[in-house]
């Protein structure tokens, strides 16, 4: 689905998509650049045009990879666990495939390591819109990888019986040309 019409479907102003379609960038022959090169202008321009709950509902509606293994692995995981700690749980989801090296932190939030490590230099971004690349003119924005915190947040949800709230993307691996991965922080909602 095209960002204007992600846009729309969650029920954002003509103007506003407007103002997103006519965004300058840099333009190249690859298409998957393009993308990247448009997407590191508007999603921005997106963030400062719209108020912060219209903005996180396009950036959950972004989020890919919500059915198949990693769906039927999440509820796999809670059946199997569902009696366990918290701590234990969450110790346990980071031994599975494609689900990060979440953790505890000291403040309490549920923090991920969810794409790469401090290890490694020069990693590429796995995500499939833009296959890799990095914009070539521009930072892609932490905002941009909202998507993907909230991909991880859905599938931590089912995995651990938790209400979460997307509170930080704090690295990336895209704002970072490669060089740290991508960690996301949670707040867990207190329930009741």
């Amino acid at each position: 689905m095209e960002f204007a019409d992600l846009l729309l479907s969650v029920g954002v102003s003509e103007d506003i998509i407007n103002k997103l379609k006519n965004v300058e960038y840099k333009k190249s022959d690859n298409p998957k650049q393009n993308r990247a090169n448009y997407l590191a202008k508007a999603v921005p321009t997106a963030k400062s045009l719209l108020d912060e709950e219209t903005f996180t509902k396009v950036m959950e509606s972004r989020s890919c990879c919500k059915t198949g293994n990693r769906l039927k692995n999440s509820k796999q995981f809670h059946f199997v666990n569902r009696i366990k700690p918290i701590e234990e749980k969450v110790r346990l989801l980071g031994d599975l495939i494609y689900m990060g090296k979440p953790f505890l932190n000291d403040d309490g939030d549920l923090e991920t390591i969810a794409v790469g490590s401090w290890i490694y230099q020069q990693m590429k971004c796995p995500c499939p819109e833009i296959g890799g690349l990095n914009p070539e003119s521009d930072q892609m924005p932490l905002a941009y990888c909202e998507c993907c915190a909230n991909h991880f947040k859905f599938h931590y949800q089912i995995a651990l019986n938790l209400k979460l709230r997307l509170k930080k993307v704090k690295s990336t691996i895209l704002n970072s040309a490669g060089k740290s991965p991508c960690v996301f922080v949670y707040e867990v909602e207190k329930s009741g």
